[in-house]
C-alpha cells in the first residue's frame, strides 16, 4: 500500500483517487476550494458534456496537441470506459448531436456527486479549503542506465505549514482557464520547481473579438449550419462547418472555439469569412437570388433579405455588398447581385484578438509531455511525482474531448498497483556483528541515495516499551510471546524520518532509555517478537526503496533483496570503535570488557535457535577494519551501483 496524495479536487485529481483506491492505495485528495469539481459545475453551460462517444480515429483527430501522447492513456480508460464508469455508478447517460454526452438529468452535479460518492466508498479521505505550497523531494540515486531520476517525493507542504507524507503525487491543478474555479496556474509552479519544462500557454476554446461595431448589435444571435474560414495574408488558417454566435465584443461558438484551439496563435489580424449560405453553389445562390428579386420586385432588399439570413443580420450584409438597404427588388442590377453574393458567401470580420483564460475552456501548452512517463503520467525527472489532465501540454477540441483527457490521464496516473511498486522498490540489506557501524553506514547510504532508512532497532525498542508498560519480566518468555503478538506496531515517516507508533501513539522519543534498551536485547531473541518485526519490515520494503541494517536481514528478512552487504571489522576495531562511543557520551569504558562484550554478543547472534547472524550466500563481505567512514559509503555506494546496474 502506497500512500498517493492528489493535489486538485477537479476531474481529472478526483478519478485518478478513485483510481488508486481501486487498487489498495492510501489515498489523500488535497483541494484548496470549499467544494470539489468547481470547474465541472459550468461545463457545458451547467449540463456537463463529459466525454464524446465518437469511435477512436475521430476522437485522435480532435486531440490538438500531443495526440500521441495520449495513447495509453485512452487505452487504459476510453470514453466508452467513462461513459460506463458513470453509468454503473447510477447516472443514466444520454447522446447528442455530434455525439457528444451528457447526464440525462442535465445537471453537471450528477458528474461530480458521482466521484465524491466513489471516493467515499473507497476511503479516500479528501480535505477541502487544504492549500498546498510545494512539493517536498529527497535527493535519488539512479539505478541503472534508463533511471532518469534524479529526486523522490517526500511529501507535500501546505500553506499552513504542515507537511503530508507521500509515496505518489499526482499533481492534478488544472491550468490558468476559469481562475475564478481555483485554477491559478499553481501546478505549474510545483512543476518547473521539480526541474520540469513548461511549455508556453495561452488561452483555447476562447470567443474571439472583432473590429467590426454591428457585432454588439447582433450580441445573442446564432447563425447555425454556416462555413467559416479564417484567411491571413491570402493563407487560409482555418476552415469549419457549424455552429457560430455574435458576442458584444465579436464572435464566439464551437467553429469558433475549433479555431481557437487548432490556431490561437496566429488568428489575430486575420479576417473571419462566414459562409452564410454554404449548402448553395455560387450558381445556385445567383438563381435563389433572382427568384426572391423577382417575386418581391416592390420590396425592399432589407426586407427580401430577411428569407435568406436573419433580419437582424440583412442591413449589415447589404453594406457589406455596397447596397443602400431600401433598393427595391426591381432595382438591383447584375453587378449588385453579383456583391450581394459575395456579400452572403464571404460575410467578413476582421478579427482583433483573443478573449483571456477568465472565459477559456481550456488552457493550451503545460507540463512538456516528453519529460512524462505516458504509460504511467509520471515523471521522468522525479520518482513518484506524476500529472494528470489540463496541466499537461496536451489539449482538444470542444464536445468533451477535453474532460476525455482528463478521465484518461487521471485514471492511468492512479494506478498505483502493488505489483508496479513492488518492481519499482530497491532492497539494500545489511548484516553483521555488533559494532560493525552498521547503522551508522546504512544511514549515510540511505541520505546519499534518497532511500529510506529503516531503523529495525527502534521497532525491537517499541515492543520493550510496550513489554515494560505492561510490568512483564526479562525472563518470562511466555508472556513476552503473547504481549508480542497483541502489540500494533507501526511505521510512518514525516520528513523523511522513521516514526514508530505503539497503538497510534507516536513513541520516537520514549525508546532510547537504557531500561528500554536493556528489554529489547532480551525480548528480541524470542521468535515470536522476530516474526511479527520481520513481517513490519518487509512490509515497508516491499513498496518503498529501503537500506536496512541488522543481523539476519539478507538471510531472513529480505532474502531477496537487490543488494546484500556484511558488513564486519576486528573484534580489536570494533571495541575501540565502540569505546570512542562511550566517550563521546562522557562514559567512561574499559576496553577489555567492550571487547570481551563483543565477543559474548557474537557468539549469541551466531548461534540463537531463531534467524541467526550469518553472511548470506550471495552478500558482498565489507571488511572495515582499516576504512574509515567516508571510504566505507564510498565503497558501500560503488557495490550498490555495481549490483543494480548488473539487474538492468
Amino acid at each position: 500500500m502506497s500512500r498517493v496524495v492528489v493535489i486538485g479536487g477537479g476531474a481529472a485529481g478526483m478519478m485518478a483517487a478513485v483510481s488508486a483506491a481501486e487498487c489498495g492505495n492510501r489515498v489523500t485528495l488535497l483541494e484548496k476550494n470549499e467544494k470539489l469539481g468547481k470547474k465541472i459545475y459550468i461545463t457545458g453551460k451547467g449540463r456537463c458534456n463529459f466525454t464524446n462517444a465518437c469511435d477512436r480515429e475521430e476522437f485522435f483527430d480532435k486531440i490538438v496537441t500531443n495526440p500521441r501522447f495520449l495513447y495509453s492513456a485512452f487505452h487504459t480508460f476510453s470514453n466508452e470506459d467513462a461513459i460506463a464508469f458513470f453509468e454503473d455508478r447510477g447516472m443514466p447517460v444520454k447522446v447528442e448531436r455530434g455525439n457528444r454526452a451528457f447526464p440525462v438529468s442535465d445537471h453537471a452535479s450528477d458528474v461530480t456527486k458521482v466521484l465524491s460518492d466513489e471516493m467515499k466508498r473507497l476511503g479516500v479521505m479528501v480535505r477541502l479549503r487544504c492549500e498546498v505550497s510545494g512539493i517536498e523531494t529527497v535527493p535519488y540515486r539512479g539505478t541503472g542506465k534508463k533511471d532518469t531520476w534524479n529526486a523522490a517525493v517526500s511529501g507535500v507542504r501546505l500553506s499552513h505549514g504542515e507537511t503530508v507524507p507521500a509515496d505518489v503525487i499526482i499533481v492534478a491543478t488544472g491550468g490558468l482557464s476559469y481562475p475564478s474555479t481555483g485554477s491559478t496556474g499553481d501546478g505549474y509552479r510545483f512543476a518547473e520547481k521539480a526541474g520540469h519544462t513548461v511549455t508556453k500557454r495561452s488561452p483555447s476554446l476562447v470567443s474571439l473579438s472583432a473590429q467590426e461595431p454591428f457585432c454588439s448589435e447582433l450580441a445573442g444571435l446564432t447563425l447555425r449550419n454556416v462555413g467559416v474560414r479564417f484567411v491571413k495574408q491570402d493563407e487560409t488558417l482555418y476552415e469549419d462547418f457549424g455552429e457560430l454566435l455574435f458576442t458584444h465584443k465579436g464572435v464566439s461558438g464551437p467553429v469558433v472555439l475549433s479555431a481557437t484551439g487548432k490556431v490561437s496563435g496566429r488568428l489575430t489580424g486575420s479576417r473571419l469569412l462566414i459562409n452564410l449560405k454554404p449548402a448553395l453553389s455560387e450558381e445556385q445562390l445567383d438563381a435563389r437570388l433572382v427568384r426572391e428579386f423577382t417575386g418581391g420586385a416592390s420590396k425592399q432588399l432589407r426586407t427580401i433579405l430577411g428569407a435568406l439570413v436573419p433580419s437582424a443580420m440583412a442591413d449589415f450584409v447589404l453594406k457589406q455588398a455596397g447596397i443602400e438597404p431600401t433598393v427595391r427588388g426591381a432595382e438591383v442590377t447584375r453587378q449588385m447581385r453579383a456583391s450581394l453574393s459575395s456579400a452572403l458567401r464571404n460575410f467578413t470580420l476582421t478579427i482583433t484578438g483573443l478573449g483571456g483564460y477568465q472565459e477559456a475552456v481550456v488552457t493550451k501548452g503545460g507540463v512538456s509531455v516528453t519529460e512524462i512517463n505516458p504509460k504511467t503520467m509520471e515523471s521522468k525527472l522525479v520518482r513518484g511525482l506524476r500529472f494528470a489532465g489540463e496541466l499537461l501540454d496536451v489539449d482538444g477540441l470542444t464536445g468533451g474531448f477535453n474532460l476525455q483527457i482528463a478521465w484518461s490521464t487521471g485514471y492511468l496516473a492512479g494506478r498505483i498497483k502493488e505489483q508496479e511498486a513492488k518492481a519499482m522498490s530497491i532492497n539494500i540489506a545489511i548484516d553483521g556483528p555488533a559494532g560493525a557501524g552498521k547503522s551508522t553506514i546504512a544511514k549515510a547510504v540511505a541520505k546519499r541515495l534518497g532511500y529510506i532508512y529503516v531503523d529495525t532497532g527502534a521497532m525491537y525498542r517499541t515492543i520493550a516499551l510496550y513489554l515494560l508498560r505492561k510490568g512483564i519480566k526479562a525472563d518470562d518468555t511466555e508472556a513476552i510471546g503473547k504481549a508480542g503478538r497483541e502489540a500494533e506496531v507501526s511505521i510512518d515517516y514525516v520528513n523523511g524520518e522513521q516514526q514508530v507508533l505503539l497503538f497510534g501513539e507516536n513513541v520516537s522519543g520514549l525508546i532510547r532509555t537504557e531500561e528500554v534498551g536493556n528489554m529489547a536485547s532480551a525480548s528480541s531473541v524470542n521468535k515470536d517478537i522476530r516474526d511479527k518485526m520481520a513481517d513490519l519490515q518487509r512490509e515497508l520494503a516491499r513498496t518503498k526503496n529501503v537500506v536496512m541494517d541488522g543481523r539476519d536481514i539478507g538471510t531472513n528478512v529480505l532474502p531477496n533483496a537487490q543488494v546484500k552487504v556484511y558488513l564486519t571489522a576486528s573484534v580489536e576495531v570494533r571495541a575501540m570503535r565502540r569505546v570512542k562511543e562511550y566517550e563521546q557520551k562522557g562514559i567512561r569504558a574499559d576496553y577489555e570488557q567492550v571487547a570481551k562484550d563483543i565477543e559474548e554478543r557474537d557468539y549469541r547472534d551466531m548461534h540463537r535457535e531463531h534467524a541467526p547472524l550469518c553472511r548470506a550466500a550471495d552478500a558482498v563481505l565489507l571488511d572495515t577494519s582499516d576504512m574509515t567512514i567516508e571510504e566505507v559509503e564510498d565503497a558501500m555506494i560503488r557495490i550498490i551501483e555495481e549490483k543494480l546496474s548488473a539487474k538492468q
